[in-house]
């Protein structure tokens, strides 16, 4: 038996790895796998707040295996950095006291054990020192994905599958802190929009060419928990007069389908059970947008600004194509087409997609 005392006999951290007054890592939010269609991913978040005197650049955060420190992912932090309450630097300078999210996107397989996080960055000393930091943290264990698949949430199309996950003011890239915890409720939020060619008959009765009136479907069977129409003229504003006409469906696994922006009269109550693929809204414009959609996502709580968006396979619809910029679909261009196939899992950003009419 050692005599030596406890710490005294303890493994040493890897040789490039050492203690130093830099970052504390956290990831708030444990990922189920994403089927984004047809492969695993995990997308999540790490939180990284400068705790040294030092202005700390960032340069890149590897993803790896806990147990045997295999690199899954390796992403510059110019692409996944952005800073809290500032724009993004574009020198990715991390000032005393700041923190910056880092958003991931990593390629994983089912079953995918603990995973932890390697920030590379410079510390830049006021007398114009810099020394080269490598630290590791923020461990994680993906969850296993949901088994549940969802249907159709319209009818008809073509529509398109509008999400800007590396866009500053995309729902990708937008917590909130409304209870004293940050959350991302639109983590895989997909706005609706009708693309090139869309044909309206196919989407609902009296249909409008940019989709105001499409039918709404609940997307599984379930109850409705919430329902709420815009605000009332001179009502006292609030951060929840973005999502405008608003219908929470809880599903059978106790996840919750949020649909916003609806047009007004919403057929359905609270407490209401649904049947998949019965009409529960109307698509429109309602609330903080710029043009008729319908805003879709799936959470852990019926809050909808205090639940984490969760991931979630869309067991319906045909894949088309995909605009190849979001560019080409605002100025009304043709998409791309691609050989049609079923959906599986979630659509790729921007995808074009046709539902059973």
């Amino acid at each position: 038996m050692s005599s030596l005392p406890l710490w005294s006999i303890q493994a040493a951290p890897a040789p490039e790895v050492r203690p130093y007054q830099s970052l504390h890592i956290e990831v708030p939010y444990t990922p189920p796998v994403a089927r984004i269609d047809g492969r695993d991913r995990l997308i999540y978040e790490v939180h990284a707040t400068n705790f040294s005197s030092k202005i700390i650049v960032l340069d890149a955060i590897e993803v790896e295996t806990a147990n045997d420190g295999v690199v899954l992912a390796r992403i510059e932090a110019a692409k996944a950095a952005r800073w809290v309450g500032a724009p993004r630097d574009p020198a990715q300078r991390l000032a005393p006291g700041e923190r910056v999210i880092l958003y991931l996107d990593v390629p994983v397989s089912q079953g995918t054990a603990m995973l932890r996080h390697r920030i590379r960055f410079t510390a830049a000393s006021k007398d114009g020192s810099a020394e080269a930091v490598t630290i590791v943290g923020g461990a994680v264990t993906p969850r296993a994905a949901f088994p549940l698949p969802l249907g159709a949430p319209l009818r008809g199309g073509p529509w398109t599958a509008v999400a800007l996950p590396d866009h500053a003011n995309g729902h990708r890239r937008y917590p909130y802190a409304v209870s004293g915890r940050v959350r991302l409720p639109g983590r895989h939020a997909i706005d609706w929009m009708p693309a090139h060619g869309f044909d309206p008959a196919s989407a609902g009765r009296g249909v409008a060419a940019n989709g105001t009136g499409a039918d709404v479907l609940a997307v599984a069977d379930g109850v409705i928990v919430a329902v709420k129409e815009e605000p009332k003229p001179g009502a006292r504003p609030s951060v929840e007069d973005e999502t405008g006409a608003m219908v929470v469906l809880r599903l059978p696994d106790d996840r919750y389908a949020f649909y916003q922006h609806l047009a007004p009269g919403i057929p359905v109550r609270v407490g209401d059970l649904v049947a998949k693929g019965q009409v529960i809204a109307r698509l429109g414009a309602s609330g903080h947008v710029t043009q008729p959609h319908l805003h879709f996502h799936v959470a852990d709580g019926a809050a909808p600004f205090d639940s984490e968006g969760l991931p979630y396979e869309l067991g319906a619809g045909q894949v088309l194509g995909r605009y190849a910029r979001f560019e080409d679909f605002t100025e009304g261009k043709a998409w791309q087409p691609e050989r049609t196939r079923a959906m599986d899992g979630l659509p790729r950003a921007n995808a074009v997609l046709r539902f059973a009419p």
